[in-house]
């Protein structure tokens, strides 16, 4: 063996060493960047709640505590722990939950109404009302303002607009799942009985659904004077009747 073997023999095992080491370094930052791409998607599902379809932003303890005084003797079984914001309209905030019956139960906070410190237990909707296409009714309201809430199941929508008492229109953005809350201002019952259309639009501002809901009705007494005004005839969110506008080109 010559002097020059051991020399290149050592050179050989510097350069051996050297790709072992930049092996080693790329294995590591692959493992580096899949910890990172774990620890993404582990906040982003910290972001977010709900079951299945129902997703949202966690609500807080206080609604998770008002829908846990329900009254089961109601017919329905909200879940409190599901519980997401799914709509907000200002200092107005629409929070939902599944129940056992397949259908959804919904909370509404209010700067008139805490409900940490006025528990209602939140309102829920029959498995066939909340299978229709659009629903809404009024959970909550002061003399001069009610909430508008509701949900939109139809493809392809993403705001709803809505005829207003004075006979103008409003159009709401949807929240996730669907859902929609809008603080109506004027008194109750202002022109008689309200029974507005709300139409379903896509993104490119064309309808895609409507239906036409009973929200208000005056009571009147026997000489047509009016008494008071309070829910609609129909149950709470009942489409009466529904129609479906036609889509085509």
């Amino acid at each position: 063996m010559t002097t020059a073997d051991p020399i290149a023999a050592f050179r050989s095992e510097l350069r051996g060493a050297a790709i072992r080491q930049r092996r080693s370094l790329r294995r590591r930052l692959v493992a580096a960047a899949v910890v990172a791409l774990v620890a993404i998607v582990a906040l982003t599902g910290v972001a977010t709640g709900g079951v299945g379809w129902l997703t949202g932003t966690p609500a807080p303890h206080s609604v998770i505590a008002d829908f846990g005084t329900y009254t089961p003797q109601l017919g329905f079984h909200p879940d409190p722990g599901s519980a997401v914001l799914v709509a907000s309209d200002g200092d107005s905030h629409l929070y939902a939950t599944t129940n056992a019956e397949d259908s959804y139960c919904i909370a509404v906070s209010t700067p008139w109404r805490n409900l940490g410190r006025e528990p209602d237990g939140g309102t829920c909707v029959s498995k066939a009302t909340a299978e229709k296409p659009i629903v809404a009714g009024l959970p909550s309201g002061t003399a001069d303002t009610v909430v508008l809430a509701g949900r939109v199941a139809v493809a392809g929508a993403v705001s709803v607009s809505v005829q207003l008492r004075d006979g103008t229109s409003r159009t709401i953005l949807l929240g996730t799942s669907g859902f929609f809350i809008s603080n109506i201002q004027g008194k109750p019952c202002q022109y008689g009985d309200w029974s507005p259309q709300l139409v379903a639009l896509n993104s490119a501002g064309k309808p895609v659904a409507a239906s036409t809901i009973p929200l208000e009705h005056e009571y009147r007494d026997k000489s047509g004077v009016p008494m008071a005004c309070g829910g609609p005839v129909a149950p709470i969110g009942e489409v009466t009747p529904a129609a479906t506008i036609d889509t085509s080109p």
